[in-house]
């Protein structure tokens, strides 16, 4: 569980109208973020932690500690990311959207949000040359499927503060070294890492100049890519992203399902609107807007911060 309470999203007139009238939130790829750094900072973070403590191992625990880190290391992740911040009002933010009033959404953490499916079907739609499972024989002769790309798989992430130190990738390589102490074990060699030790929470890590942001994010990780990406047009080009809302308990095939066929009502708090040469009418004007798009309930109010 999320030691958050809750956290607050910070977005344009134009993606709090978009958020609300659809009810969806758009988790980016960790390729396209901001932070340049962001697809290899906290791989390289474990790496350099990771030679530090191989330095001490003894000689016959290091090649079994090196297949270890290279399942930890998660070279191939592809994830998502839906960022947000640990606090109201921040003038970080506000700043971060120059001239123009921007918003803060503060959502209940301790809601889960699921990937919103948007290819239905159990096949690509469209598949490129050589795609399809791939098999393999058991010791009788009988074929068995090894992978399925069709196959439905999704790690979805709950809320958690990111952390602009290196104490997590440090305490993820002792965990490495003490397996690397262990005898061999074919299954528990992949399963463990691969689980507790290189999950998509890596991706919670973020430098340390980035701090004042205070953020907090879910990660998430979606399979097959076709069911569930979107593209859209950013200041870096088409950008590769996906939708995340409620499950309402109506809007899953099955309530074991990582993910929803349609959009629920998020778990929307409140609203603050950032600094603004408006007054009260501006906070009237969300009200009615949120109340016309169905969370009439919802409080608004305005940022105190004189930023102009």
């Amino acid at each position: 569980m999320t030691d958050l309470d809750s956290v607050w999203h910070y977005t344009t007139a134009e993606g709090l109208h978009g958020i609300i009238t659809t009810n969806r939130l758009r988790a980016t790829s960790h390729r396209f973020m901001n932070d340049s750094h962001e697809p290899t900072y906290a791989t390289t973070v474990l790496k350099e932690a990771a030679a530090s403590v191989r330095e001490d191992l003894p000689l016959d625990q290091v090649e079994r500690f090196d297949g270890l880190m290279k399942w930890a290391e998660r070279r191939r992740l592809e994830a998502f990311l839906l960022c947000a911040s640990r606090e109201q009002d921040q003038l970080t933010l506000w700043r971060s959207y120059g001239s123009s009033v921007s918003y803060a959404i503060e959502l209940d953490a301790m809601v889960d949000l699921l990937p919103i499916e948007q290819e239905t079907g159990d096949a690509h739609p469209h598949p490129p040359e050589g795609w399809g499972p791939e098999f393999d024989n058991d010791p009788d002769g009988q074929q068995f499927v090894v992978a399925d790309p069709d196959e439905v798989q999704i790690e979805p992430g709950k809320w958690s503060a990111v952390h602009y130190d290196t104490s997590v990738a440090d305490a993820r390589v002792r965990r490495i070294a003490s397996l690397a102490a262990e005898a061999p074990n074919s299954v528990s060699d992949v399963m463990r890492p691969w689980l507790s030790l290189g999950g998509i929470d890596l991706l919670q890590l973020k430098h340390p100049a980035f701090a004042d942001e205070r953020e907090a994010r879910a990660v998430f990780e979606v399979y097959p890519r076709w069911k569930f990406v979107k593209h859209r047009t950013t200041r870096f080009g088409l950008t590769p992203y996906i939708e995340v809302s409620s499950a309402s308990g109506e809007n899953q095939y099955a309530i074991n399902d990582r993910f929803v066929k349609q959009a629920a009502r998020l778990p929307i708090r409140s609203v603050q609107i950032g600094p603004s040469p408006l007054g009260d009418e501006s906070v009237r004007a969300v009200s009615e807007f949120l109340e016309f798009n169905g969370y009439p309930d919802v409080p608004v109010d305005k940022s105190a911060t004189p930023f102009r």
